[in-house]
């Protein structure tokens, strides 16, 4: 049995299907075995649709990490790096496992809970092995932006995720620069305040911009598209940045802003 299998989240497989393709040409590279979560299915965004159903999230995370049994969860997405870690946080206490002990129990499931590893994370563990797969040079400012799911969900396990980004991104050779902590992308508020939105997002571009740096370098596939396609500002995903340096030759940039 391999020890990690990937959760790469419905934002990812729906809409950025690249990042998923990146992480893929990484493990291969790493020579890291990871399994595909079979009949994987929402983790339920741990802000929007968490709160309208908690009971709900708690089963589809006790039905998940029941799934990737033994093995640890990978995921490309921060937002489901946070929901599965919240929700495993859950499911070892005692109220936890009782509030859905009858849905597992419909379903043929035991409750267990696994380790929850983010792409940061992960790919910060393995910085000897990315310096030493590098081939292309990015010589280049970074703005460092992990966002709140990231940071959320490192602070669990008392990681900082800025200083872990800026760790990778000086292994694949790019010079990068931290932001004033407590930006946000603003994709919370799409829908419910835009004018709030677009004032929140371009506070953080004009961040990126006035610390001098090329483009902005992410982990979260929300703030991925928020930057990238809301903003127009050039956006780079994590996996993207580390696969390239690694000689993937994928043109991602020309899927960047596809509705």
């Amino acid at each position: 049995m391999n020890e990690f299998v990937l959760y790469p989240g419905c934002l990812v497989q729906s809409r950025l299907p690249f990042l998923e393709a990146a992480a893929r040409f990484i493990f291969e590279k790493l020579n890291v075995n990871v399994d595909d979560m079979e009949g994987f299915t929402c983790c339920m965004e741990p802000v929007g649709l968490r709160s309208l159903g908690p009971d709900t999230w708690r089963a589809v995370g006790a039905r998940l990490h029941s799934i990737a049994s033994e093995r640890k969860i990978l995921t490309i997405c921060d937002g489901c790096s946070m929901s599965l870690s919240e929700a495993g946080a859950e499911l070892s206490t005692d109220k936890g496992r009782d509030s859905v002990r009858d849905v597992m129990k419909e379903i043929g499931r035991d409750i267990n809970v696994t380790e929850v590893v983010g792409i940061l994370e992960f790919l910060h563990s393995r910085l000897d092995e990315i310096k030493k797969n590098m081939v292309a040079e990015i010589d280049f400012g970074l703005a460092v932006f992990p966002g709140c799911h990231c940071e959320a969900a490192c602070k669990m396990k008392g990681l900082s995720a800025s200083d872990m980004m800026s760790d990778i991104v000086r292994a694949a050779g790019g010079n990068p620069i931290q932001l004033r902590e407590n930006l946000c992308c603003g994709g919370g508020l799409a829908g419910v305040d835009p004018e709030l939105e677009k004032s929140v997002m371009h506070e953080s571009i004009s961040s990126a911009k006035n610390a001098g740096a090329f483009a902005v370098v992410t982990s979260c596939p929300f703030c991925f598209l928020q930057f990238d396609m809301v903003g127009r500002q050039t956006t780079l995903h994590i996996t993207e940045l580390v696969a390239s340096g690694m000689g993937w030759q994928a043109d991602t940039h020309r899927y960047h802003r596809t509705k």
